[in-house]
């Protein structure tokens, strides 16, 4: 046996020297310092879905608070959201987007007259309610049950 043969086969026993496991873990951290943010900010919401979010926030807030008080509570309906009294959560729609209303008797939707309001009843009760948010390339529609405040499917 030659002495190089030797030599290898002691050096394959020994393993990963310090500065190799170092170099490897910093290669590992440069990685993870790349592909983190990115993955993190494929997770953050869309504009539409945050204002979706936050609507259905402020009907559950203002249904709850109903609940919890015995007393009436009104969520005031605007073109640029859902403005929350007493206590109730409101909900701001981002710039581009518009809100309109559809009440149980109407057949379409509308802009919010001033002073329009959405009222949940001391038993937490509301009006059936639609509202459509409207971007220029988009529109979302929400119905909401009256006895949960729930969004529940549209049927159109």
């Amino acid at each position: 046996m030659t002495t190089r043969a030797r030599t290898d086969r002691r050096r394959a026993a020994r393993g990963y020297t310090l500065f190799e496991i170092l170099l490897a873990l910093g290669v590992i951290a440069i990685l993870m310092g790349l592909t983190v943010p990115a993955v993190m900010n494929s997770f953050s919401l869309e504009p539409s879905e945050e204002a979706v979010r936050a609507i259905e926030k402020t009907a559950l807030s203002a249904h709850e608070s109903a609940l919890n008080s015995g007393e009436a509570r009104r969520v005031f309906i605007t073109d640029k959201g859902l403005k929350g009294t007493a206590g109730v959560a409101s909900a701001e729609l981002p710039e581009e987007w518009k809100l309109q209303v559809r009440r149980f008797t109407e057949n379409r939707f509308r802009k919010p007259e001033r002073g329009e309001f959405w009222e949940f009843n001391g038993a937490g009760i509301c009006e059936p309610l639609a509202l459509r948010l409207v971007s220029e390339n988009d529109k979302i529609v929400l119905q909401f049950d009256p006895l949960t405040a729930m969004t529940v499917p549209l049927n159109e």
